[in-house]
């Protein structure tokens, strides 16, 4: 243990910057592992091209004369391809290596001041190389004059180091370092503060630039560790304490050769004399191994270089200064997705420790052979050699190095150059110079033709300038050199119009040829077929993108979109259910469209981003919201109102307020529901037809069907299809046949044959007597016959309808429709019999239940049982929409037995929530005319009424008569006009005179009260 921690015995002055500067490196180190597999993915980041698709989603069904009119709105499918972001710079991680780097020149500093004289000065000269490489002149720090910063740095360092150097030898170690960080410290505060660039850019700038001295600094490293490695295995062949134990000459012999012929394999791979991989080995962990074995080989030859510095604590820095700059130097080269220089560096380690390795061997069996035959511990006197030199052994090992070199025709020379120019591209890019940031990555590629890094900056900068072309020229010619998965994705993604269908798929292909293991292509490949009839290719590719990419939920999202989307409901459920726990967004919003689909329940999920920043945000909570209507849950208008006020949420606008709209109306307002609609229909033309049949499918839910043809009508004005079949369905349930057989007709401009045969067969039993429809009628048509007739209809009449229907389920819809009929003719002995039989016939729950029990109830409010009322409302089933009328019966309840606050407050609420209900604003009215009359509530309420209930005749005669008490004589001339369409010429005749009396009335009083 003591020979592992060596430094225990140092002096704390020295053993604590020591430990300090190790701990360094292996941050170093740690930061170089994480960039060597997260770095391509941070600057070359996957992005996603989403594609939204829309599907129809059913909002509600709303039934009417035997069939069901369904309120559909846009549901978005997310679909999202894989593409390639535009690349970045990563001011981090250069942030960090100057931050360390820093410190590295401090220790390295501190630790040459320790030396004698001679290599003081040489340690001297190599900072002073190190620190022009910094080009500090481009700064401008003291206006551009020369070399002045640079001649300062200098300075600083080399006066304070050599004072310690030569005036005072004595100081303790970590006091030098303080001094050295002390300098760095106002070098740094001088750049930074008095250049005139940001904090970004002079990091950038020195990083960049001083990336020659730190790749100089690592090959000096590489050439000191090369032969590292076969040392430690000499070591582990000889350290054994007795000779038995020891491992002959032939066992380090034997797998010395292994490790330099795994070495030349690797040479030989890079060369290209052999094209498979035949070993599985990674340069970088031989250069780790060699570099922790590098610790005590330095120890060990401290009898070399002993006379030139001690290894304590000179020697011990050093190392490791040269380790984390070297560390430092790789890790920022994958943190910056640089593969030039990745790749000379995995080059240079085969190289250097191919070389020194070789020659090491050679080393110690001319000097040490006969030792190993023998079995002594030859790893003490290793450096100790006899016959064959250390300098012979490095000048040779530096001949073959040479050559190594040679053979490849200079080429890290060149992949030096190229990821120089390709920082210094980095560096202009980021400064917004993308004239010289392009000359410098053209630069590069010139270099090193084909390099990613170069290349793929320069596409982006065609991409950011349209320039198709040029970017799938550039594309094209790195991946015949160098490919790489992303380049074909984003190769692929640049024909992206149908007529390049081919061109797409051959890239994408031959992209997953070369990549068999990308999920992202695999996942496009799924994508591509998706436009086109060919499922089998779809569904093969997603499988292979699910394989590979297990965890991937952007290709759940997308299965599960093309799923809903072609109707193939089992395997979308089976995805659905696989995926049921997933956060991503894209995937959610698509599992909120399919349960809406299938009439599940949403989840419980309430996603209300801060913002709609991404698409993916609008969608989910779009999509999300569709499915919880009717759920009570006003919730989401608050946000929904914050993203209508974000100015950058121009694209979404109609979305939002049409959703608003839909919020407001199925969660209890809906008066604020129909008001936003209206003015979104006024506002988008192009879709008006949409918004107004919606408004009309509104009503019909209200049971306001005047209101609802006339919505249909001007639907179908503004070219709405399907608004043409609806209108005459509307008519009809409005009690007008001659309207609905007119309208009926004229959907034989939709050409639709489905519609137009609908369309026909009722207008047919439209034109047809009584005695015709009894006689020749199935069950379906008369009941429609009784549903479009039923107030020009005898009792008798209706009794005989009813009986002729035989088939259950329409039976128990006629025995309720001839309920309704006796209630409001006022025949509340017959109607409560009705209610008995019809009773029975129904289902305990259901929207025919929900309807009896609803005129149950309004037959025991009118025959004044209001014990029986209270007692069984909250007993009898009701649909959400019916239990809206239990405001108005408590209302009432409370009115009749003279709790005149409840009952204002039940009034307000019911006004709120059944502002289409002419029985209840007329109740309404009537109580705070009489209990209220100077705040004029009664006049509000029914002036409402009429709005949002123009065809309600009851409502117009309130209103002309209030208006009349208000002395508001033209709106009551307004509402007696509009009237005389909506009654019979008799009723109206009649009304006429009562508002002319009324009218009387309060002049007479006016006159009385003038006296």
């Amino acid at each position: 243990m003591s020979k592992i921690k060596f430094w225990q015995e140092w002096d704390t002055h020295t053993r604590y910057p020591y430990l300090f500067l190790l701990l360094l490196g292996v941050l170093a180190l740690a930061l170089g592992v994480y960039y060597y597999f997260a770095g391509e993915a941070s600057v070359f980041a996957w992005d996603k091209i989403t594609d939204l698709q829309v599907v129809p989603v059913p909002v509600s069904e709303v039934p009417g004369l035997l069939e069901r009119f369904t309120l559909s709105a846009d549901g978005y499918l997310l679909f999202e391809q894989y593409d390639v972001a535009l690349p970045g710079v990563n001011t981090v991680a250069a942030g960090l290596l100057l931050f360390i780097l820093a410190i590295c020149v401090a220790f390295y500093t501190a630790a040459i001041s320790t030396m004698r004289q001679l290599p003081y000065f040489t340690g001297m000269l190599l900072l002073m190389l190190f620190l022009a490489t910094f080009n500090f002149d481009l700064l401008d720090i003291f206006g551009g004059a020369g070399q002045t910063t640079l001649l300062v740095s200098i300075l600083l360092f080399a006066l304070s180091s050599y004072a310690f150097q030569a005036f005072f030898p004595n100081t303790g170690f970590g006091l030098r370092v303080l001094a050295m960080l002390g300098v760095v410290a106002v070098l740094a505060l001088l750049l930074f503060t008095e250049a005139e660039f940001t904090a970004d850019l002079i990091t950038l700038h020195l990083v960049s630039y001083s990336s020659l001295g730190l790749l100089a600094a690592t090959v000096l490293f590489l050439l000191w560790v090369s032969y590292e490695n076969v040392n430690a295995l000499l070591w582990i062949n000889t350290q054994a304490k007795t000779p038995e134990r020891r491992f002959s000459m032939w066992h380090f012999l034997l797998i010395s050769v292994l490790y330099v012929s795994s070495l030349l394999l690797m040479y030989l791979r890079q060369v290209g004399y052999i094209s498979a991989e035949v070993l599985p080995l990674n340069a970088y962990v031989i250069l780790l191994l060699s570099t922790v074995t590098g610790f005590w080989g330095m120890r060990q030859r401290e009898a070399y270089y002993g006379k030139l510095f001690p290894f304590r604590p000179t020697g011990a820095v050093l190392y490791l200064v040269f380790a984390t700059m070297a560390f430092l130097s790789i890790g920022y080269a994958f943190a910056t997705a640089n593969d030039s220089l990745t790749l000379l560096y995995r080059n240079l380690i085969v190289y250097t420790h191919l070389a020194f390795g070789f020659g090491f061997l050679v080393y110690v069996m001319i000097n040490f052979g006969r030792l190993l035959e023998q079995r002594l511990p030859v790893h003490k006197v290793v450096y100790e050699p006899k016959t064959f030199s250390l300098f012979s052994f490095f000048i040779m090992s530096l001949v073959i190095c040479v050559v190594l070199i040679m053979r490849t025709q200079y080429r890290s020379y060149f992949q030096a150059q190229a990821g120089y120019y390709s920082y210094i591209g980095d560096l202009y890019r980021a400064s917004g110079n993308d004239i010289l940031a392009k000359r410098f990555y053209e630069e590069s590629d010139i270099y090193d033709n084909g390099n990613v890094k170069a290349n793929y900056s320069l596409s982006a900068m065609y991409r950011q300038q349209d320039e198709r072309n040029r970017e799938i020229l550039l594309l094209k010619d790195a991946l015949e050199r160098r490919p790489n998965p992303k380049l074909y994705v984003r190769l692929a993604n640049l024909y992206d119009e149908k007529q390049y269908f081919f061109e797409k798929l051959y890239v994408l292909q031959q992209g997953a040829e070369k990549f068999p293991e990308s999920a992202e292509i695999y996942n496009n490949l799924a994508l591509l077929y998706t436009q086109t009839s060919v499922q089998d290719s779809t569904e093969y590719y997603f499988n292979l993108a699910q394989e590979f990419g297990p965890g991937n939920d952007v290709v759940r999202s997308n299965r599960l979109a093309y799923y809903t989307r072609q109707a193939m409901l089992e395997p979308a459920k089976a995805v659905l259910e696989e995926s049921r726990k997933g956060k991503y967004e894209a995937l959610r919003s698509n599992q909120a469209i399919l349960r809406q689909l299938l009439g599940m329940d949403p989840h419980g999920e309430r996603f209300m981003p801060d913002s709609l920043e991404q698409v993916e945000d609008f969608t989910l909570f779009y999509n999300q919201t569709i499915s919880s209507l009717s759920k009570s849950d006003t919730a989401r208008l608050q946000p929904i109102d914050s993203y209508l006020n974000t100015p950058g949420n121009q694209i979404f606008y109609s979305d939002l307020l049409f959703l608003k709209g839909l919020v407001h109306h199925y969660n209890g307002l809906p008066r604020e529901g129909r008001r936003v609609v209206e003015n979104l229909a006024l506002q988008m033309e192009s879709q008006s037809g949409y918004y107004y049949n919606t408004l009309a499918l509104w009503m019909l839910e209200e049971k306001n069907y005047r209101a609802a043809a006339a919505y249909f009508k001007q639907a179908k004005d503004r070219g709405y299809t399907q608004a043409y079949l609806s209108h005459g369905y509307a008519l009809a349930i409005a009690h007008q046949p001659e309207a609905a057989v007119e309208a009926l007709e004229e959907v034989a401009y939709t050409e639709n044959e489905a519609a137009i045969a609908v369309a026909q067969e009722l207008a047919a039993l439209l034109r047809q007597d009584l005695d015709t429809v009894l006689t020749e009628g199935t069950d379906k048509e008369k009941l429609q016959y009784l549903l479009t007739y039923l107030p020009t209809l005898t009792q008798e009449q209706v009794n005989t309808l009813v009986n002729a229907v035989q088939e259950k389920d329409l039976k128990r819809h006629a025995v309720v429709t001839r309920v309704d009929y006796l209630l409001r003719k006022g025949r509340w002995k017959t109607a409560y019999d009705a209610i008995q039989e019809a009773s029975a016939m129904q289902r305990p729950e259901g929207e025919l239940r929900s309807a009896l029990n609803l005129l149950q109830l309004k037959l025991w409010l009118y025959t004044e049982k209001y014990d029986v009322l209270l007692n069984r409302m909250d007993r009898l089933y009701l649909t959400d929409r019916d239990k809206r009328m239990q405001l108005y019966f408590k209302a009432r309840v409370a009115e009749v037995r003279g709790r005149k606050e409840e009952a204002a407050a039940r009034y307000e609420q019911a006004v709120k929530m059944l502002v289409y209900d002419e029985e209840t604003l007329l109740a309404a009215a009537n109580f705070f005319k009489k209990h209220a009359p100077e705040e004029e509530k009664a006049y509000n309420i029914l002036l409402a009424g009429i709005t949002y209930n123009p065809y309600a005749a009851e409502l117009h005669k309130a209103y002309a008569l209030e208006s009349i008490e208000q002395g508001l004589y033209s709106y009551a001339d307004q509402a007696a006009e509009t009237l005389k369409d909506l009654v019979p010429p008799s009723e109206y005749a009649t009304f006429i005179e009562k508002l002319e009396q009324k009218r009387q009335e309060v002049e007479a009083r006016a006159e009385n009260w003038q006296q």
